[in-house]
């Protein structure tokens, strides 16, 4: 199973994007391996404007907040193999991807990592991953700017051959 959480509208460096970044990765992802896919879907909507969002997120994260999640969380008892997508803010995931963490246990399954962010790489965000799933078998990642999203299906591809799919 994908399982993200991404952004369109306006995003980093001042771009409008109708399919967000980590969208984009998550849609090469399951034309690869054929994966269910599930998309965190915040209650309140994040804004369209990036310096909004960039607000919003920054106090989401000095709160350490749990934004509701709009959509019914999914059964992941079927799946061994799980995708987990999101942008980085802020230096980790944002909140938004740590309620998912903290509502849906992952642990005893692999959890493979992907990002997006602005040159920044993962940040701290694999490290909260396995302080969050300890018993969770966490597979090598794949991070790319947000930028690069777009054309990196055949980064994607290999990436995947090379952790076993």
């Amino acid at each position: 199973m994908i399982v993200y959480f991404s952004r369109s509208g306006t995003n980093y460096p001042d771009v409008n994007i109708k399919i967000g970044h980590t969208k984009r990765l998550s849609m090469f992802i399951a034309d690869y391996t054929h994966g269910d896919q599930y998309e965190i879907v915040p209650t309140r909507a994040y804004p369209k404007n990036y310096q909004a969002t960039v607000d919003q997120a920054e106090r989401e994260q000095q709160q350490n907040a749990r934004p509701a999640i709009k959509n019914p969380l999914p059964d992941v008892s079927q799946y061994d193999t799980i995708f987990i997508g999101y942008p980085i803010w802020f230096n980790e995931q944002p909140m938004i991807v740590r309620t998912f963490m903290d509502e849906v246990n992952l642990n005893h399954k692999n959890v493979v990592p992907f990002s997006t962010n602005a040159g920044s790489g993962w940040g701290d965000s694999i490290s909260i991953l396995k302080k969050t799933y300890p018993n969770a078998r966490v597979l090598t990642g794949f991070s790319i700017e947000g930028s690069d999203a777009d054309s990196a299906r055949n980064q994607v591809n290999r990436w995947l051959q090379k952790i076993g799919y």
